[in-house]
């Protein structure tokens, strides 16, 4: 019987393992390590982005945190492959297309602002822990409180799940509403409360007599809505996706903003304007269908 044969390793394939082998052991040069430490110290220094407010804003939008290009511009979502300013746009939000240094606009003339969780540059979210984020939270509240805002939408689930405290989070809009009759000094977490109990309590006001003639019946909660990130790196949501989310918002600010008081936020409405699925494989010809 022949005997069997050994193989022996070709030259070939020994030279492969050697680079690897030498890839693996490549290290970066002092100098760039420099570098790259001097990038993120002067990073971190950036001051953060103004942020403007007042009560009775219709929509005031949560981000997570600047990234670098906004950070450095001192811009918010200052990004141009970001979607946030197209958004608003194309969903009628606002009747002109803006750039994110024209941004001042939503505050000047349309009643609508940005401010932050987290006011730290970074060159990703995932640069920022949970803790640093949920350390964020009260005084998110206190802006919020201090200033009523009628809608408040969070640009991102993950923003939302630190901000609720949940990671059972949905999409779109929320089944608990931002209570604002708390006192702004006193709120340590997010005052949240049914939707369907506020909205009762609500409507129940709109019927009691006003102190003064010049007074008027103001909203005690805000409701809570919740978009995909409009960040360029958000590959599971695609923009036409993200635009349809932007219509949901923009028929709840017109419904909330709106002279008659018996005008309520249909959900079956909300459903034919947004997807139904969270899938990344989102057919983008729905987009194009939904008015």
């Amino acid at each position: 019987m022949p005997k069997s044969i050994k193989r022996l390793p070709s030259p070939a394939s020994g030279t492969r393992k050697a680079a690897a082998g030498a890839r693996s052991r490549v290290q970066i040069p002092t100098k760039q390590k420099q570098k790259l430490a001097t990038a993120a110290q002067d990073i971190a220094q950036l001051a953060p982005i103004p942020e403007t407010l007042r009560p009775g804003l219709d929509i005031i939008f949560v981000g997570i945190n600047p990234g670098v290009v906004s950070g450095l511009k001192q811009l918010h979502f200052g990004n141009p492959q970001n979607f946030f300013w197209k958004g608003l746009f194309q969903s009628s939000l606002i009747p002109r297309q803006i750039l994110p240094e024209e941004g001042h606009l939503l505050w000047d003339e349309w009643n609508m602002s940005i401010v932050n969780l987290v006011q730290r540059t970074t060159p990703s979210a995932s640069d920022l822990s949970r803790q640093e984020m949920r350390d964020a939270v009260p005084e998110l509240c206190r802006k919020i409180s201090a200033n009523p805002p009628k809608i408040i939408c969070f640009v991102g689930k993950g923003i939302y799940e630190i901000f609720a405290d949940s990671r059972r989070i949905t999409l779109g809009l929320q089944d608990k509403v931002y209570d604002l009759q708390c006192t702004p000094s006193s709120v340590t977490r997010p005052p949240l409360r049914p939707l369907e109990q506020c909205v009762a309590e609500h409507a129940k006001n709109l019927y009691q007599p006003a102190s003064s003639s010049s007074e008027e019946h103001t909203p005690t909660f805000a409701h809570l809505f919740v978009m995909p990130s409009t960040s360029g790196r958000t590959a599971a949501y695609q923009n036409p996706e993200k635009l349809l989310y932007f219509k949901q918002l923009k028929y709840i600010r017109d419904c909330v903003t709106t002279t008659k008081d018996d005008r309520t936020i249909d959900r079956e409405h909300l459903e034919d304007i947004g997807p139904k699925t969270t899938s990344k494989y989102f057919n983008a010809k729905s987009a194009n269908d939904t008015k």
